[in-house]
């Protein structure tokens, strides 16, 4: 196994720093465009359980009640 000497620091022979690449506009395009994409997934999810929840706590409640108002109660399986 190698022996980990540490970080490797890119330098040129004179001693300055290699600076790092900057990114294409496609590849800032490509970037905005999982962000956007994210974004509106996360969205759809939210509403979607906006919408979901309120409709389920109602048709708990009317079961609630349905099951209620029978006189057997919940034993009437």
């Amino acid at each position: 196994m190698a022996k980990e000497n540490g970080p490797v620091l890119d330098m040129t022979p004179d001693g300055q720093f290699v600076e790092p690449s900057k990114p294409s506009l496609t590849q800032i395009l490509l970037r905005l465009v999982a962000f956007g994409l994210a974004l509106c997934v996360g969205a759809v999810m939210i509403w979607t359980a906006f919408i979901i929840i309120p409709i389920l706590l109602v048709l708990g409640f009317a079961g609630y009640l349905f099951m209620r108002g029978r006189g057997a109660g919940w034993r009437s399986f």
